[in-house]
């Protein structure tokens, strides 16, 4: 063990930048290892992720079917079950978060996916509000950790500078289970009993999965049957890249040293932003097309080509963000275009122009999405503890999911059809998200350059390296 420790040691020794010094025959061994990853990995995240989006959203499918009528429903108590929903989805982010550096997350991955599935199937035998309710809020517990823990271990396999385009494979993967979602809720609809078989189809379409990734997803290169040595050492030099600790021990220390850097808490304070037009877009996307389309069944067909739409451009906005290395401006760049869509469906009167307002649902889902990829890979990248990325990663995706309640909460009965407060707050939010990472990439931009100047000897609580800069 000793000896292993050493040679890693030389290994680190020898980079001489963030990408490291290579040898021509490294560099075609990387490839493979990268190649192999992505092979092993993606298609298994973007299945649980597609069924974690499709658990989740159903019930905006349901509403614009028989849900209300057939549970009793009335008043503002569908906003309630996603308030509720959305409370331990935010609340329990960092403690699953912190559990997937302790046990790993192929150990939890597929454990959460087989409970909320089941969770999903229940909510079939629900007669009233109470029941709903309370699979509901079962399921949001065990569905918060999915996101969090699925960056988290990628950033394991990955260095970052190709977290953005990887996470965004499986991430889009939320896009396309929306048009599966549209389609599969019109279909549903024109059987006798619909709202039942919703969720038990989509319900035991999770239980399969996560039962098949148990046996698909490995713990880490070093254990993985499918990597060669050579492969293996390759692994270990390029994590080391972008972690002090390559280990796997849990450190308390680490999670409380990140506490007490103020960045912790802008990047806290900004998913939370954008958290409220991810929650909006995803919930309420079937019930503002209603607004256009002519009826219910329609209007989930007419919600497929935003989000069809939104896997392209958040495939070619992340790519880019991989190959400039820019997360900050990409991010608001593509919010900006969501941002002046809730504005305008807000504003505009669309009753006699309704080929406009579903031209603006293509607008919002543009951008709406990919901060939501975008700065937990910054985040990631600018956090050199393993530890201490779980656990800033578990608040970003908890604040990220407090914007949930404020969707819902804005989103009121008495509003409808137009739902103008709850437009205008979306953009609001996301005006401000705009303004606060575009400063906190300033920030990040004037301590490099001070790197730059020897005005700092080394990152902070990072490796002393000093090739060493901050994501932007």
């Amino acid at each position: 063990m000793a000896d292993r420790d050493k040679q890693l040691d030389a290994d680190v020794a020898a980079i001489s930048s963030d990408t490291g010094s290579q040898n021509s025959g490294d560099k075609a061994l990387e490839r493979k290892l990268v190649w192999k990853t992505d092979l092993i990995l993606m298609p298994a995240l973007a299945l649980a992720y597609l069924t974690h989006t499709l658990d989740r959203a159903n019930l905006g499918n349901a509403k614009t079917g028989t849900l209300e009528k057939d549970l009793g429903l009335v008043g503002n108590q569908f906003s309630l079950l996603l308030i509720l929903f959305y409370i331990p989805y935010a609340l329990m982010n960092v403690p699953f978060t912190l559990l997937s550096k302790r046990f790993n997350p192929a150990v939890v991955i597929p454990t959460i996916m087989t409970l909320w599935g089941l969770m999903a199937m229940c909510a079939a035998s629900t007669k009233n509000f109470g029941g709903i309710l309370a699979t509901r809020i079962l399921m949001g517990a065990v569905e918060a950790a999915y996101l969090p823990c699925a960056i988290f271990y990628c950033s394991l396999f990955y260095t970052r500078r190709e977290l953005s385009f990887r996470t965004s494979i499986f991430a889009v993967m939320g896009f396309i289970a929306g048009a599966i979602s549209g389609l599969i809720a019109w279909s549903v609809f024109q059987w006798d009993k619909a709202l039942k078989d919703l969720f038990i189809i989509e319900g035991a379409l999770t239980v399969g999965v996560g039962l098949i990734l148990f046996f698909i997803l490995p713990h880490s290169i070093e254990k993985s049957r499918w990597f060669s040595d050579e492969e293996k050492r390759i692994s270990r030099l390029r994590l080391e890249e972008d972690s002090q600790d390559v280990d796997k021990h849990f450190r308390w220390e680490d999670a409380k040293k990140e506490t007490r850097d103020w960045t912790t808490w802008v990047f806290t304070l900004m998913p939370l932003l954008y958290g409220v037009g991810v929650a909006s877009s995803s919930n309420f996307l079937p019930t503002i097309v209603k607004r256009i389309a002519v009826t219910s069944a329609k209007a989930n067909l007419y919600t497929v080509g935003p989000n069809l739409t939104a896997v392209a451009v958040q495939l070619v906005t992340t790519w880019s963000s991989d190959k400039l290395q820019q997360r900050a401006t990409i991010a608001c760049g593509t919010l900006f275009v969501s941002f002046l869509g809730w504005i305008l469906l807000a504003t505009l009167d669309l009753v006699k122009h309704v080929e406009v307002g579903y031209f603006l649902t293509y607008l919002l889902t543009f951008g709406t999405f990919t901060p939501g990829v975008l700065i937990p890979v910054w985040l990631s990248s600018n956090t050199t503890t393993t530890t201490g990325r779980a656990f800033r990663l578990g608040l970003n995706f908890m604040a990220q999911n407090l914007g949930g309640i404020i969707s819902s909460a804005v989103f009121r009965e008495q509003d409808a059809p137009v739902y103008k407060p709850a437009l205008i707050t979306v953009a609001c939010c996301q005006g401000s998200f705009i303004v606060i990472c575009l400063g906190l990439r300033e920030h990040f931009r004037r301590l490099n350059k001070k790197l730059d100047n020897g005005e700092v000897v080394h990152v902070s609580g990072g490796k002393e390296r000093p090739l060493y800069r901050y994501a932007l």
